[in-house]
């Protein structure tokens, strides 16, 4: 195995567990399914050519969630990821979350950004040739002990051939 596969491949092991650590995918809170609003907004995301609708779940305050699938689209390392999000979203205080990775390092690194209700409807996620996006998370402020969650896994090449749910 080569090193730029090695790396690629601690890069996806890497960015998968911090989006099952951040999102708490195993865990599924019946109270969480109970207390969510009926219907949540769908967050659009577009990248190289390909768009996908990133379906919201709910999490509490220890991130257990439910009903949360992680939304795939790949992102090749220097290309822009740009999101469109609903009036339901954007007029509220929402926060994005975004996980980047130097291939030739494996090093992680993670940032985020507060927005304020209408302060934007659509955002850009920059990268240069040497990093490499490999998650989005955009959060709403919690109501009730649960909190709107969309989640993005970037890294091209994680879900090819390796559809394990």
């Amino acid at each position: 195995m080569s090193m730029q596969a090695r790396t690629k491949k601690i890069l996806a092991v890497v960015a998968v567990i911090a989006l099952v650590a951040a999102g708490g995918l195993a865990a599924v809170v019946t109270m969480l399914v109970r207390d969510a609003p009926e219907s949540l907004p769908t967050v659009t995301a577009f990248s190289n050519g390909e768009t996908v609708d990133i379906q919201a779940g709910v999490c509490d305050s220890t991130m257990r969630c439910a009903d949360l699938e992680v939304a795939y689209l790949p992102v090749p390392a220097g290309v822009p990821l740009q999101m469109s999000l609903p009036k339901d979203v954007a007029e509220g205080e929402w926060r994005l979350n975004v996980q980047f990775g130097d291939p030739r390092t494996g090093e992680v690194f993670e940032g985020f950004r507060d927005y304020t209700p209408g302060e934007v409807y659509s955002v850009t996620v920059p990268t240069r040739e040497n990093e490499q996006l490999l998650g989005v998370i955009i959060q709403q402020p919690s109501s009730r002990d649960f909190a709107p969650v969309w989640a993005l896994q970037t890294l091209p090449g994680l879900n090819e051939g390796n559809d394990a749910q």
